[in-house]
């Protein structure tokens, strides 16, 4: 334990670290926005004079784009010229002084600069560097840049997200990179508790592709260990049935969920419907998700028969999930919203009030903060060119070092109470890092073990794909003597992980304030579905009906047909994300003061805080112009159609307009494009995330759908324009740029997804499941 200094408990979990964020557009800036500045880090900000690609975004509030705003929080704004020897300078010594850095260039670049690792490591040997790229930085892609929507596409994203029987779609929102920062932020504070814990400041790295195979793990399994082809449903689901969006007798739409046979049963109380419960198509899960075409037009017609008011009260009386595609105005107001602070409002004096995501997490003895005073970009150059870090934080004393980097969490013992999909991800997170995993299961074992489909072993894929590496127990805590068994080895533990719900720890006494009298170093993470205040507080979740509560379910599909949900469990993923990063903060906090504490995370707040963006663009935006405005009412974005396939382009700046109508020339719509004089004028944004791109569409696809997917490419690469191919999950597997990042291993004749990151310290052996009975 580092004793060099005492946190007060005021402060956030990451109080006295010095973060340098060199990182750009939004993976770079909201890594240091969500992680190391909410959790009271000091975080110094740099762009280039010019400033940054990411405020050249629509929509914009009093000139400055909302997205930018949304994404720079909680951190000092520099503007400095490295290629000015005294910018160099400056920057070299803000490296020198630093804990952190975060850079999100592409392979190459940062050494390039002159600030890369090997550069900065000589002199600040204490310097933990932190790098994600597009694709990674080995494989054949390395080198091309990867906006959000290449992500969506080249990911196998698209491929399983869409309605039935339709093309793949892409969900009309920045969803990736946010979510691509916050698995980058775990990584980097698994680098962070490398040196406290073993003296090693190592570099991390890993890209956007990889964060986004990673966050559609239980889809991957599914393709990895079983022969059920990858689907686009609508807005069903592949694991659990019913579990998707019924229309209503008031022509409104209801989210239903039915992930286990518990809420099955319910379900059927609750539309009073024995015979649906006795029939032998929809018995078990797996048997209901085989026939789930036939369920559906059972239930579709039975809901069409009363409003979803109806429907709402029987659903809440039996404990089903359920819940309604909610839009921005509906959360304003809400009082699950408001009550757990999840939208926050800003008041940068340079803007005017913005709303933004509020927090996604909430710790006992160190809150994090959103500062809701925003840096002016650049303000703050004068003084840090001048002090740099805050003089008053002491540098880290390194620990001596092991003789080699060692896994994070070696020696750390993580109890798993959970079930289902966000607990068991988060603890296969801990255990990839080097934790011990003891997951407790009751006698009839983890209701996930019944989703679809199933593997060889009788489990489901998510199952086997998020339980390895763990020592699974049987125990039954209906019983005193469980219930000993488990006070016993969690007081011998560094983490529990449990989502029975609001205060149903206490009501065992195994909440927090009771086991921390006999373990007070315990690090305690309570999982919930809506937050631990509000009107909801008790009622259970689902991924669908988080995805329809934050709005995803308005980011795609045609504007009034039925609602299409993201086709990977989003929600459910980044949620475990979250919870990781107040996992391991929490644990850097107990190395310098021996103190554990009480964390909660929800898949409500997680999502509303990955929506932050979404919501600062709607505030008050200056004109209504920009994906943030418009991505509810364009319709379903598809790409760029060719004849065997569909790809995405988007302008690179080297892209120039004399070489911009040669390319079109040669796909031959130059004398088309011409006539249209709103297209001659906004050019650069008549395709990819341009703001003309949708009113262009329909021409594109006229002359690419005459060629092939690899002849477009070959043109559009040929003319600095950045493109990708839509690429199914199942090809995505052996595509070599994947096969580069070496995250598919083999075990036996099973094949599974490791976590998303390279580091000198490794994976741990690769471990089937491993039950060891009753304790």
């Amino acid at each position: 334990m580092n004793k060099n200094k005492k946190i007060p408990s005021s402060k956030g979990p990451l109080t006295g670290v010095k973060v340098l964020n060199i990182g750009t557009a939004i993976a770079g800036p909201w890594a240091g926005t969500l992680l190391w500045g909410f959790l009271g880090a000091d975080v110094i900000k740099v762009e280039r004079p010019a400033g940054e690609y990411l405020r050249l975004l629509f929509p914009r509030q009093d000139g400055i784009a909302t997205a930018y705003t949304a994404t720079n929080l909680n951190q000092r704004s520099a503007e400095i010229d490295n290629k000015k020897e005294e910018g160099m300078k400056a920057m070299q010594q803000l490296a020198l002084q630093a804990d952190i850095l975060i850079e999100n260039f592409r392979p190459g670049v940062a050494d390039r600069i002159g600030l890369g690792y090997e550069a900065l490591h000589e002199t600040n040997p204490n310097l933990i560097f932190g790098s994600t790229s597009g694709y990674g930085d080995v494989g054949p892609m390395k080198d091309l840049a990867a906006l959000e929507p290449h992500l969506q596409a080249f990911s196998g994203l698209s491929d399983m997200t869409g309605k039935s029987g339709g093309d793949g779609e892409m969900i009309r929102f920045t969803h990736l990179d946010p979510t691509g920062a916050t698995f980058f932020c775990g990584l980097i504070l698994l680098g962070l508790i490398e040196r406290e814990r073993f003296g090693h400041a190592c570099w991390v790295r890993t890209s956007h592709l990889a964060n986004t195979i990673a966050h559609m793990m239980n889809r991957v399994a599914e393709t990895l260990m079983t022969d059920e082809p990858i689907e686009r449903l609508g807005s069903a689901s592949s694991i659990s049935a019913p579990n998707q969006c019924f229309k209503c007798l008031d022509e409104k739409h209801i989210a239903v969920a039915c992930d286990n046979q518990k809420q099955w049963e319910g379900f059927c109380r609750a539309i009073s419907s024995d015979e649906l419960r006795d029939d032998a198509r929809f018995k078990t899960n797996v048997l209901r998700v085989k026939n789930r075409e036939k369920l559906a037009e059972i239930l579709q017609a039975l809901f069409e028969t009363k409003p979803s008011r109806w429907w709402a009260l029987r659903f809440e009386a039996e404990s089903v999930p359920f819940g309604y595609n909610l839009e921005f105005d509906d959360l304003l107001y809400h009082q699950q919203i408001v009550e757990n602070e999840y939208l926050t409002t800003l008041h940068p004096r340079h803007t005017g009030a913005v709303k933004v995501g509020g927090l996604p997490w909430q710790f006992s003895k160190t809150p994090a903060k959103i500062d809701p005073k925003v840096p002016i970009p650049g303000e703050d150059t004068e003084e840090i060119m001048k002090s740099g870090f805050d003089k008053n934080i002491l540098n880290q004393t390194p620990k001596s070092p092991t003789e080699n980097p060692e896994l994070p969490l070696k020696g750390i013992t993580v109890i798993d109470l959970t079930q289902g999909v966000t607990g068991p991800f988060l603890g296969l997170l801990t255990a990839e890092a080097g934790a011990t995993v003891i997951k407790i299961e009751p006698p009839e074992g983890d209701w996930a073990k019944k989703l679809a489909p199933e593997t060889s072993t009788g489990n489901s894929a998510l199952y086997e794909s998020f339980n390895r590496n763990k020592k699974i127990i049987t125990i039954d805590l209906e019983t005193k003597d469980g219930l000993s068994k488990l006070r016993e080895m969690i007081g011998k533990a560094d983490v529990l992980i449990e989502d029975w719900g609001v205060d149903e720890a206490e009501k065992k006494e195994l909440g927090y304030e009771q086991l921390s009298l006999d373990n007070p170093g315990l690090i305690y993470l309570a999982l919930s579905a809506f937050g631990e205040k509000g009107p909801l507080r008790n009622r259970p979740g689902s991924e669908l009906i988080t995805q329809a509560f934050t709005g995803y379910l308005r980011t795609l599909g045609e504007v009034n047909e039925d609602p299409v949900r993201a086709g990977a469990d989003v929600a459910s993923t980044v949620t475990a994300g979250m919870a990781f990063i107040s996992l391991l903060a929490s644990l850097y906090h107990r190395l310098q003061t021996g103190e554990g504490q009480r964390v909660s995370t929800s898949q409500l707040g997680s999502l509303m805080a990955i929506k932050t963006l979404q919501w600062s663009g709607m505030t008050n935006p200056d004109d209504w112009e920009g994906n943030f405005c418009k991505n509810e009412t364009v319709g379903a974005a598809y790409g760029q159609r060719t004849t065997d396939g569909a790809i995405f382009a988007t302008p690179s700046p080297a892209l120039t307009q004399e070489k911009f109508f040669e390319m079109i020339k040669e796909f031959g719509m130059y004398d088309e494009f011409i006539t249209e004089k709103e297209l001659m004028d906004n050019w650069w944004n008549s395709f990819g995330v341009g703001t003309h791109s949708k009113i262009a569409e329909p021409l594109w696809n006229k002359y690419l759908e005459k060629l092939t997917t690899e002849q477009v490419l070959e043109i559009l690469n040929r003319y600095e324009v950045w493109a990708v191919e839509f690429v199914k999950l199942k090809d995505l597997i052996e595509h070599p740029q994947l096969q580069a990042l070496g995250m598919v291993r083999q075990l036996g004749d099973q094949f599974y997804l490791r976590a998303p990151w390279s580091t000198p310290w490794g994976y741990p052996e690769l471990q089937s499941i491993k039950y060891s009975g009753n304790d």
